[in-house]
């Protein structure tokens, strides 16, 4: 439905893809950096930043689900539970944004971790600055990988091994009395 309401989907590019111009080449490679240091320290992550104008008569979010699966921003093999991408549509004529991850991000980052990156992009964004909006909006994810990284060995139940080990019994693996596996 989506592609009779928009048409053929465009081909896109990442890390950005700005078919209106607003960013010049100064921000366009300053956001390029910041996206290549992010996505080096999370290599597993696929970043694409979309700066565009939206229809006036599309919803964002169903216009933004429609660049994420047809404008080839991941490659074919990177479906399902394989797409890692994030990506940040900028609709340049009302200066709002959108953000949408693979469905292999889905199990970690939760709304609310993108709501934080959208907001920390929402002042600049309202003043045009469209370069320093998908900064703070990397910046912010960036702060948010780190501290689910921190979190998710505990969501899984992992501890650091030293707790169980006793280093008076040379690297055997004893439990105290008061301690439980479960």
């Amino acid at each position: 439905m989506a592609d009779r309401a928009f048409g053929i989907a465009p081909t896109l590019e990442r890390p950005i893809s700005d078919s209106t111009g607003v960013l010049g080449s100064f921000a366009h490679k300053k956001v390029a950096r910041v996206i290549a240091d992010l996505e080096r320290r999370f290599p597993q992550l696929a970043v694409a930043v979309v700066l565009t104008e939206v229809p006036q008569q599309a919803p964002l979010a169903a216009y933004a689900f429609w660049i994420f699966n047809r404008s080839q921003l991941s490659s074919a093999v990177e479906k399902g539970g394989d797409n890692h991408l994030v990506l940040l549509l900028i609709d340049t004529q009302t200066e709002r944004a959108i953000t949408m991850v693979g469905y292999g991000l889905e199990p970690f980052i939760q709304e609310t971790h993108l709501q934080s990156c959208l907001q920390a992009a929402a002042h600049p964004l309202q003043r045009g600055h469209h370069g320093q909006a998908i900064e703070a909006f990397i910046r912010e994810l960036d702060r948010q990988l780190g501290e689910l990284c921190r979190l998710i060995p505990k969501q899984f139940g992992l501890v650091d091994e030293a707790r169980w080990l006793d280093a008076t019994q040379e690297g055997e693996s004893v439990m105290t009395t008061h301690e439980s596996l479960y």
